[in-house]
């Protein structure tokens, strides 16, 4: 690393307090990109975009690399636990060291004259992209971190493109329509590179996709009644056949996502990092019995709709009990106690714990006297301190953070 310790690189990578982790636009990517010798182009990329669902796709799409015997980038955000997890190579984050190395490389070109300001989020995009190359991956399984048009990840070389779902997040920077984040989810498409999408609901977002993308579309339509998990176990094989990628995949790890259910003091723990309100109305409606919920998030704009969901769970009994809490570390503020409280609305009483800690262990409590399973979900920050929680020896959270097993050779 040189010229600066683990330590001072650290320092550089985190946010500046007051600063934006993300910034839509990709002229400051384009000039790092330059200066790293377009690390980018040694390799293909599928790229990926959608509301819901893009790291599920992405973990499919990287198990399905590797056992049909290819080493794969994979690069997704936010991580749940260490910012190594957004950068990972034929599953596995990388290390520490590797990830520090990296960065220095990133910092020493952001500092030639004339200097660039980047952003954490284009500083951690440009790590994997010079791990990746310095890995010799065979490909890399890239997705977007907001909309896509102009999001730095726009600047990778790729051969197909994929978009999972149009639904209402992020409509303040995207929006203010369904058709407005279709357009910008769509910006990821170029042309004369095939791109798959699941088919819409809204046929007004499929018949504007068809004008966008024109014949590089394809739109794939699965059962209705299929577990998202598996919807995009079946994306990823259909895509998978276009690359000539024929071999079975392995059930990638992805907590939060997975439906994985977690045993903790003799309760069923299950980990959701549904977050908006798509994703949260068919959490609620897959329960077949009643649960004790934790739920915390960061602020939202349309908390009372994003709610809607959870408080019909809660008047049909699905939903036993309530914690609530504030989880940290995201690019806004988590919504207070108070605020989502009052947004439930509920005539059941509801308990609020600032600690995630604290909030965890109050709800495992309500779940043992209520004899239920405890559903986490509101945030995937929310999921990877429960994470923690679930797996304090670092032996077993690194095999929960590996996505796959290493690769079958061809």
């Amino acid at each position: 690393m040189g010229r600066w310790s683990s330590q001072e690189l650290r320092v550089w990578l985190a946010p500046t307090p007051g600063k934006k982790r993300m910034r839509l636009g990709l002229n400051n990517v384009k000039m790092m990109l330059e200066r790293l010798s377009n690390p980018e182009n040694s390799f293909p990329s599928v790229h990926v975009a959608g509301t819901n669902g893009k790291g599920s796709l992405c973990a499919h799409l990287a198990a399905k690399g590797a056992a049909n015997g290819n080493i794969i980038g994979l690069f997704t955000s936010p991580h749940l636990v260490n910012v190594e997890e957004r950068v990972r190579i034929d599953g596995k984050p990388i290390s520490s060291m590797k990830f520090d190395e990296a960065l220095a490389i990133v910092r020493k070109a952001s500092e030639i004259e004339p200097p660039v300001d980047i952003t954490y989020y284009e500083k951690t995009f440009l790590v994997a992209l010079v791990s990746f190359n310095d890995a010799g991956v065979d490909r890399a399984i890239v997705e977007t971190g907001l909309g896509g048009r102009l999001d730095a990840t726009r600047c990778v070389n790729a051969d197909m493109c994929a978009i999972t779902t149009i639904s209402e997040d992020h409509l303040e920077i995207l929006g203010p329509t369904l058709l407005h984040v279709l357009r910008e989810k769509a910006g990821i498409h170029r042309e004369g590179v095939p791109l798959f999408m699941l088919e819409p609901e809204d046929q007004v977002i499929e018949s504007e996709a068809r004008r966008i993308i024109g014949e590089d579309l394809s739109i794939l339509s699965f059962q209705d009644n299929s577990h998202p998990w598996d919807i995009y176990r079946s994306m990823a094989t259909e895509m998978g056949r276009n690359l000539g990628w024929n071999s079975n995949h392995e059930d990638p790890r992805w907590p939060g996502r997975d439906g994985a259910r977690h045993r903790y003091q003799g309760s069923d723990v299950i980990l959701s990092a549904a977050h908006n309100y798509e994703s949260i109305i068919y959490e609620m409606e897959k329960l077949h019995t009643p649960h004790t919920l934790l739920i915390g998030m960061t602020k939202k704009q349309d908390l009372s709709r994003v709610m809607e969901p959870i408080r019909s769970a809660l008047d049909g009994g699905k939903i036993a009990g309530v914690v609530v809490t504030e989880p940290k570390n995201g690019r806004l503020p988590a919504e207070p106690i108070q605020h989502i409280a009052g947004a439930l609305g509920s005539n059941k009483e509801i308990f609020g714990q600032k600690r995630v800690r604290d909030a965890f262990q109050s709800a495992v409590k309500t779940a043992q006297a209520q004899k239920t399973p405890l559903l986490v979900l509101g945030s995937i920050y929310l999921t990877g301190h429960v994470l923690k929680m679930l797996y304090p020896a670092e032996e077993k959270m690194m095999e929960m953070l590996q996505v796959h097993s290493c690769r079958q050779p061809s």
